[in-house]
């Protein structure tokens, strides 16, 4: 199972941690109706999503106006990896196999 850990990219505390489990989609964004919020107002309402797709996890832009960047590079859909590092506005999104 991966776990995704939300941390303040400038000084690194951390916001907030979530076990991904078996949901097929889990919108991240500052609206309230996210599974996942980051209120920030360069986070879209709906930024960008995690989804379950061939056996495979992956985070997908939802065309947010700020962006999603993995190794500073702007990403449309990556593959999740334990251990990646993705940005979005003042956060960073941290992915870890739990192994279970």
């Amino acid at each position: 199972m991966m776990e995704l850990h939300i941390l303040n990219k400038n000084s690194g505390d951390t916001l907030g941690e979530f076990a991904l489990g078996d949901s097929s989609e889990v919108i991240i964004g500052r609206d309230e109706s996210c599974d996942v919020r980051i209120n920030a107002r360069s986070i879209s309402r709906e930024h960008c999503s995690i989804e379950h797709i061939e056996g495979e996890m992956r985070l997908r832009d939802l065309d947010s106006s700020g962006g999603t960047f993995c190794g500073g590079e702007r990403i449309d859909e990556i593959r999740l990896e334990d251990g990646m590092e993705i940005t979005v506005g003042p956060a960073l999104l941290k992915f870890f196999d739990a192994g279970i």
